[in-house]
């Protein structure tokens, strides 16, 4: 698949899980007592299996059938990126404010997006791209 399909169909498989990421996040941080750094571990996970399901079957289209050892390398690779998610989260919201926390956490988003794309074309599904020529 051409770079610019993959980019393509990475950002509106990214644009739905992150949909379901936020959308989660306001819910929670609305309706309970739980802050924004707490409501964004759910909403993580939550839009987890979207964008491993989405990948997988869409984006880079390798995989005939899913598998627990590439879900498993994902799952390391979004992990890895929610870390770097969590603290920028944290330095946002210190620095503007929790009143921003929805704007704060799309620009967040964004910016793990670039490192999810990047290994999970190198290293996830790069397995399956070999194996399938």
């Amino acid at each position: 698949m051409h770079l610019k399909k993959e980019l393509l169909i990475f950002l509106m498989v990214g644009t739905v899980a992150a949909l379901v990421h936020l959308s989660m996040v306001w819910i929670i941080v609305s309706a309970t007592e739980l802050g924004p750094l707490q409501a964004n571990i759910v909403g993580f996970l939550g839009a987890l299996n979207i964008s491993y399901l989405g990948h997988s079957r869409f984006t880079f289209n390798k995989l005939k059938k899913l598998s627990i050892k590439t879900f498993a390398q994902f799952a390391i690779i979004a992990s890895t990126g929610f870390l770097m998610n969590q603290i920028t989260y944290y330095y946002g919201l210190k620095w503007f404010g929790v009143a921003f926390y929805m704007p704060i956490l799309m620009v967040v988003l964004v910016m793990v997006a670039v490192f999810t794309f990047v290994f999970s074309k190198l290293w996830v599904f790069a397995i399956s791209e070999h194996v399938k020529k």
